[in-house]
């Protein structure tokens, strides 16, 4: 049996000129996680990051609250580029882009469906071929009878999320649209197959004086 624990990212810089970097917040839950680790015994036999410079400085706040271990990269661990398959939907159906939250939740599981079907594409990159690469890291990950830590983006979680649950787009598109930023998700793996043991677990942010600190962006 081998164990994978994947962290979505700490919040990053939302509508600052560079987003791929963490926010003041992002750094204390990447810190928090860490300490949350460290204080419950959680070892790790092998961790890896995407290229990201927010899951850099989201594993490097990790494994510093723990003492510091190695952390490998790996770009298949990268997030998909939403922002080009939102303008590509909404150049296609001649809709406006959402402005607000709500309109967001309606619009990104339609945005997923789209891009599965190849009606739209992601700098290139095709809805099959995303889940691929994911798949392709994920399993190259484990760790026979140990455990690995990925620190990754919300879309890697959901396409591998859709894999283990069986989902279709759209349903692994609402899944994603609620995965906390620093949340944590366990799989384990057993008699060759992936199976979801944890979702979206966020204890290190438990504490009231923390509530703030539940972000999605």
């Amino acid at each position: 049996m081998g164990e994978i624990v994947l962290v979505r990212h700490g919040q990053a810089s939302f509508g600052a000129a560079d987003y791929d970097k963490l926010s003041p917040l992002g750094h204390e839950q990447a810190t928090w996680l860490g300490h949350y680790f460290e204080v419950h015994g959680m070892r790790f036999d092998r961790a890896l990051r995407g290229s990201l410079r927010r899951h850099r400085e989201t594993a490097d706040g990790i494994a510093s609250a723990m003492g510091g271990f190695a952390v490998e990269e790996d770009a298949r661990l990268n997030e998909l580029n939403y922002g080009d398959l939102q303008e590509q939907f909404t150049a296609a159906t001649g809709t406006d882009g959402p402005v607000d939250r709500p309109t967001f939740l309606s619009v990104f599981p339609e945005v997923f469906v789209a891009w599965e079907e190849g009606r739209v594409g992601g700098s290139g990159e095709s809805y099959d071929a995303f889940q691929a690469r994911v798949d392709a890291a994920v399993d190259a990950a484990l760790v026979p009878g140990g455990r690995t830590l990925i620190v990754t983006s919300g879309g890697v979680i959901g396409a591998t999320l859709r894999r283990v649950l069986g989902l279709s787009a759209r349903a692994a598109a609402d899944l994603l649209l609620n995965i906390h930023n620093a949340s944590v998700h366990r799989l384990e793996h057993e008699g060759g197959q992936l199976r979801l043991s944890l979702f979206n677990a966020s204890p290190h942010l438990d504490p009231v004086e923390r509530a703030h600190a539940r972000t999605y962006v």
